[in-house]
């Protein structure tokens, strides 16, 4: 079966919703302006940390507990405060495979879940006690199912949790899979097969579901991690400092020099060829394959901490609130540039996904989403723990 890509199942969702030596020259040769990115007028002038795209179209989170989305109508608030109304600032958010649900962490332990079918807020915060700030998460399977999600913390810390029949999340051992440096960046390319990175320029991999972890760079690096994006065991892409992107082939790590002032590149995403990058300065990286970025000088200086690649929009994100995007065409094509890897894992995206996914948001009115109902989630310990 041929690959279908993450923006290949959010993209049908969306319609029915709304109907070792730096490799310079990495960065295109022509540096661009805005390239069709716009500033878009933001629902809060606090730091936005993450972003993700959802059946609904995308998500950000951020400070004051803040996860906002982008309906017809622009940028709205969907959750005020965080799961347990406290503000606690959010760092990370992933979503469901389906799109459906989006799963958001940060400060003091703070976990939550919303539903946009649904429109439930979910609060399953400091699970087996953890009160650290949680710095990133990744989640696969579907909303309300068979999530499996991997949390990361500022002590080096990760915790899986798998969604039970009896809608319990079941937590699994706590291990630290780089020695106890802060884990940034956590992304999985299938249901137990993933990456981390930490501040310490460890690079980890992981076959099955993080129980154990390999390392497998980057030996040389001397800058700061920032985020990494699994798109398979042969594609992996770090967000480094002094302007660089690592690629992993497999074999080696390349550095490829994308920002020609050497700033910072905070964040990563990829979805199958697709690729966006983005950093200090306010500059947005897009990839045009496995070692070239085109790199898009915008109208603002803000630091972006946040980037995801989208079915309906491309967006970046950042301090004082700040949005970036661009409309993505719906004659879009996914077209694989022969770097990435098809794990052949059964519980990857495929076409069952996609119609469940488009079946499931016929009903969603994204403008309208908001927390309609608050739930507070519950753990349960894994027998023989």
């Amino acid at each position: 079966m041929s690959e279908q890509t993450r923006r290949d199942v959010l993209r049908l969702a969306t319609a029915s919703a709304t109907a070792g030596v730096l490799t310079l020259g990495s960065a295109a040769a022509a540096q661009s302006n805005d390239g069709e990115w716009t500033q878009a007028e933001s629902p809060t002038d606090k730091a936005l940390n993450d972003a993700v795209d959802t059946a609904a179209g995308p998500f950000a989170a951020g400070a004051d507990g803040n996860v906002i989305a982008r309906g017809e109508g622009g940028w709205r608030k969907v959750v005020d405060y965080g799961p347990q109304a406290r503000s606690r600032r959010l760092t990370g958010i992933d979503a469901t495979d389906d799109g459906s649900a989006v799963w958001f962490v940060g400060g003091s332990g703070v976990i939550g879940e919303y539903n946009v079918e649904t429109q439930t807020l979910t609060n399953y915060s400091a699970p087996k006690g953890k009160t650290s700030t949680w710095e990133d998460c990744a989640v696969r399977g579907t909303a309300g199912e068979n999530e499996r999600v991997s949390f990361v913390n500022g002590s080096g810390e990760l915790l899986v949790g798998v969604r039970q029949d009896s809608g319990a999340m079941q937590y699994e051992a706590v291990i630290e899979p780089g020695g106890g440096s802060t884990i940034p960046g956590i992304d999985f390319h299938a249901r137990e097969a993933g990456h981390v990175c930490t501040t310490s320029q460890f690079v980890g991999e992981t076959t099955d579901g993080g129980q154990t972890w390999e390392q497998i760079g980057i030996d040389f690096a001397g800058g700061a991690f920032f985020d990494l994006a699994s798109r398979g065991e042969r594609d992996v892409n770090v967000a480094a400092g002094s302007g660089i992107v690592y690629r992993y082939d497999g074999f080696r790590w390349t550095p490829h020099v994308v920002d020609d002032q050497r700033r910072a590149i905070r964040a990563v995403d990829r979805d199958g060829s697709a690729g966006l990058a983005a950093g200090d300065g306010g500059t947005i990286y897009e990839r045009q394959s496995a070692g070239q970025w085109q790199q898009y000088e915008t109208a603002v200086e803000s630091k972006l901490d946040g980037v995801a690649t989208g079915s309906a929009y491309d967006v970046a994100v950042g301090d004082g609130g700040t949005i970036l995007e661009r409309a993505v065409a719906s004659s879009d094509t996914d077209a694989d540039d022969g770097n990435s890897t098809d794990t052949g894992d059964e519980n990857g995206t495929n076409s069952t996904a996609i119609t469940t996914a488009t079946v499931s948001t016929n009903t969603l009115s994204v403008d309208s989403l908001s927390v309609e109902n608050y739930v507070e989630g519950e753990w349960i310990e894994a027998s023989g723990q």
